[in-house]
């Protein structure tokens, strides 16, 4: 084993044990929580909804096809339109063509690897603060369209070359709402002291999954990051397995995390993906937002009756941020959506039910979710995994995590959605519907290093999992 590959199974085995490490020496979980609530005692915060001023910052061009800024940066909101077998969908979507930085930096210090965490406000955040990435910027952002500050520690993630990458991933966005959107995941770690700014904290992976237990607290952007982190793609010594399963409660996540069956999983799923994709015969096209058939301007909102989300315009005042004040749409959900992952242990291997999904804006046509992704209006076929699902939401039995996520504050309004981890017994479902299949652990780890493979619902219920 080479220099290289030691040194990167060093900071695997580091991050393991960050990860066990549930009480933070450093800042204490109670610490975390106090901070947090002060800092949205004390900072303000105003968001107001307002009428679309098509003269402000924001406006409808019939030439661009829907709402721009007037710089042309930061994203703008079209109309689209999915054909297939003569079934036509129709929607706005947000166009937002650059990669912004999700990045986390993390350090050793006094033998503990900490990630630095920041305390970020979103103008669409249900509740003002949530634990976000250490940076979390659009390219606008941080090539300063808005005129404002470059983000803090930017030239970390710009030198990164400089640092020990752990992650560094292009994934994919809410493929329902955004067309092909996706941002650069990626952590470094660093040896250079740094100055922590009253907006961040150093925090333990194992702190930061005790903190997703809280409703809403821990941001879509932090946890996608995590998610990210390769743990099945070294080959460690047997001693250090050997430690490292001492670090498990359970057998069954560490053999799934070590012992899979990837090979043979990813083959059978890139070719059952590969088929779709091939055989598409869908037609996308992007359209006037204003002639899309049911939208219309309903007093500040641009909506449709049977859409799950409306267009509203708002009004920003964000003390700390880059620019402390602006005015931008946003897209408020109506209703929430429930993502669950069922999971069974079999033969001491965790298990995990995915279902391929397509998507309107989806990158690369279809995508691999969760075992159950329900809009508020979804309308699905009444198939044997989505009755057992609610059949387990009736009776309450086996669910081991629930809990409301935020969606991505910068774009969308308020909106929280169910996220359930379920263990069920595998002989519950003898015979998968078409699309679904059973995988460890490692064949996911392994598939969410390719761009846009595994969708963010995927990815965000699997941050969620302990050891």
């Amino acid at each position: 084993m080479n220099n290289i590959n030691i040194a990167r199974n060093l900071a695997l085995i580091q991050i393991f044990e960050s990860w066990a490490i549930v009480n933070n020496p450093m800042n204490s979980t109670e610490e975390i929580l106090s901070w947090i609530q002060t800092l949205n005692n004390y900072i303000h915060v105003s968001i107001q909804k307002i009428p679309f001023d098509n003269s402000g910052t924001w406006y409808y061009d019939a030439n661009e096809l829907g709402i721009v800024h007037k710089t042309k940066s930061f994203f703008q909101i079209k109309g689209l339109v999915k054909t297939e077998n003569d079934v036509c969908k129709e929607q706005p979507i947000i166009i937002q063509n650059e990669i912004g930085y999700l990045g986390i930096i993390g350090k050793i210090i006094d033998g503990v690897l900490y990630f630095l965490m920041q305390a970020k406000i979103e103008p669409g955040n249900i509740n003002k603060i949530q634990i976000s990435p250490t940076i979390q910027a659009t390219k606008s952002n941080f090539m300063q369209a808005h005129g404002g500050k470059v983000p803090a520690y930017l030239d970390y993630f710009t030198n990164k070359q400089n640092y020990e990458i752990i992650v560094d991933q292009i994934q994919s966005e809410q493929s329902s709402r955004f067309l092909g959107k996706r941002n650069r995941n990626i952590i470094i770690i660093i040896d250079d002291d740094l100055e922590v700014l009253p907006s961040h904290r150093w925090m333990t992976l194992g702190q930061i999954k005790q903190l997703m237990k809280h409703d809403n607290l821990v941001n879509m952007d932090t946890r996608t990051v995590l998610s990210c982190i390769p743990f099945s793609l070294r080959e460690f010594t047997y001693r250090d397995l050997c430690y490292m399963k001492s670090l498990f409660h359970t057998d069954a996540l560490f053999n799934s995390i070590f012992f899979g069956n990837s090979g043979i999983h990813i083959n059978r799923i890139y070719q059952y993906m590969n088929e779709i994709k091939m055989l598409d015969k869908s037609v996308t096209s992007v359209v006037n937002l204003y002639k899309l058939n049911n939208w219309k301007m309903n007093g500040n909102e641009f909506s449709n009756p049977d859409a799950e989300f409306k267009i509203i315009y708002c009004d920003i005042e964000i003390a700390g941020r880059e620019i402390n004040r602006w005015q931008q749409p946003l897209l408020e959900a109506v209703g929430e959506s429930v993502f669950a992952l069922f999971y069974c242990i079999d033969n001491n291997c965790m298990l995990f039910l995915v279902h391929t999904i397509s998507e309107i804006g989806c990158f690369d046509k279809i995508e691999i979710g969760p075992s159950i992704q329900l809009g508020p209006f979804s309308n699905y076929h009444d198939d044997s995994v989505i009755k057992l699902f609610h059949e387990k939401l009736q009776s309450g039995t086996g669910i081991t995590f629930s809990g409301y996520f935020s969606e991505e504050g910068g774009r969308f309004y308020h909106e929280q959605n169910k996220n359930l981890l379920i263990e069920i017994d595998k002989t519950e479902l003898l015979n998968l519907p078409k699309g679904y299949f059973w995988l460890d652990y490692q064949t996911l780890n392994i598939l969410i290093q390719f761009n846009n493979c595994l969708n963010i619902q995927l990815r965000n219920l699997l941050s969620i999992l302990d050891i």
